[in-house]
Formats: C-alpha cells, sequence, structure tokens
C-alpha cells in the first residue's frame, strides 16, 4: 500500500510530519496525531482536512490522503459536565422557572433603583404600549429627560415662528449649563484657578509664573 507524506498542525502549536497510507482509516489518523502532540490531546481532539471535519465517531471509515496534505488538529470542546448542569437547573428552579422564565426576566427592561414611583408608573403603562425600543428610550432618556426635550422642541418651534429661534437656543444653552453645574465640598477647589477664592491653584500646577521662576533659578531643563 501507498504511503504519503502529510503534516499534521496542532492550532496554535507544534507541527509533526507523518507518513500514513493514501487510503487510512480515520481512528488511524487520530491516533497518529494524539501519539505526535501528547498529553494536549487528552481531552479528545478534532481533525480537520481540505476544510471538512474527520468523522471521528466513524472509526472504520476510509479517508484518501495526498502527499502534501496538511491536516488542522484542534482540541475538542466538552459540554458542561453533569454537575454543571445539575446546578444550574437547580438554581433556575430557586428563582421559580425554568430558563425561558429566567431569561424572559432578565430581557426585562427595569428603571434604576432610586427611580421616582411616578417614573415607574409610567414605564409599565408604556410597557405594553409601545415597542421595545422606544421603552428602551424611554428609560435610557429618563421621563423627566424625556419631558424637558420635548418641552425644549416645542419651544424651539414656537420661537423660530416668532423669529426667535437663534435667542431661544442660545438661552436655552446658558441655562442648562449654569442649571447644570456641580457643587464643590468644604475646602474643594476647582482646576481652573480663576473660579477659587484669591485665584488660588492647585498644588503643581504648571503655568506661565512657575516657568518663569524654574528658568530663573535654573532648575528647568
Amino acid at each position: 500500500m501507498s504511503t504519503v507524506s502529510v503534516t499534521l498542525q496542532f492550532i496554535a502549536g507544534p507541527r509533526h510530519v507523518a507518513q500514513l497510507p493514501a487510503s487510512c482509516q480515520v481512528e488511524q489518523i487520530f491516533k497518529t496525531a494524539e501519539e505526535a502532540f501528547g498529553a494536549i490531546t487528552k481531552g479528545g481532539i478534532k481533525v480537520v482536512l481540505r476544510g471538512s471535519a474527520l468523522p471521528g465517531d466513524k472509526p472504520g471509515q476510509l479517508v484518501t490522503l495526498q502527499d502534501g496534505d496538511h491536516l488542522l488538529v484542534a482540541p475538542q470542546r466538552k459540554g458542561p459536565s453533569a454537575e454543571v448542569m445539575a446546578a444550574v437547573n437547580k438554581a433556575a428552579a430557586a428563582r421559580g422557572g425554568s430558563h425561558a422564565a429566567g431569561d424572559d426576566d432578565d430581557d426585562r427592561i427595569e428603571l434604576p433603583a432610586n427611580a421616582a414611583r411616578w417614573e415607574a408608573v409610567a414605564v409599565e403603562w408604556l410597557r405594553s404600549r409601545v415597542p421595545d425600543w422606544v421603552l428602551e428610550w424611554v428609560v435610557l432618556v429618563r421621563p423627566r429627560r424625556f419631558a424637558i426635550l420635548v418641552v425644549f422642541l416645542a419651544g424651539c418651534i414656537a420661537a423660530s415662528r416668532v423669529g426667535l429661534g437663534p435667542v431661544f437656543i442660545l438661552v436655552s444653552l446658558i441655562a442648562s449649563i449654569f442649571l447644570n453645574l456641580g457643587q464643590r465640598r468644604a475646602g474643594e477647589v476647582s482646576a481652573y484657578s480663576i473660579f477659587n477664592r484669591g485665584v488660588r491653584r492647585l498644588p503643581g500646577q504648571l503655568d506661565a509664573d512657575e516657568i518663569d521662576r524654574q528658568m530663573r533659578q535654573g532648575q528647568l531643563g
């Protein structure tokens, strides 16, 4: 029986050149790969030839090999063990339903825990009346912000009709800046010295005066 030279390439690993019969049984190919790569094949392997996986569950099937063929050898992925599946099923039962019911709960769109009561009522009212993507945007933007956006758009339309559209947008932007300014805690200073009492700078802040002082003292270079 004629033999051919083939290359067994373990995925992202070593390579082995073997001599195999031109008409070779699948089990012989698997055995050759296991002997060539040793312990890394202990968990089972999958062998791919010309883009197709060889049927490892049919050991008597013949495979036609050609001289110079490359066979890709990959570790066989195993499913979860019986112990893991038992733990998952037990957890699902503890949640009060099957995996499908659990998945529905996981996909349910919910507001943050600190949301106001009226926001929760509004979301529950919309849940069966609007598509999911609309509800996702309502939850993301939050009803209060959504209402502000609607009022802003209505104000833009009304202001544009009387020729004050740009003025309304400019005033709205300035108002939004001042309404969203944070509150500094006692002893906390701003990164911008102009906003601090006595134009106080942050420790280590580099400015023109500090650069000039270091150059005069020869500390910069």
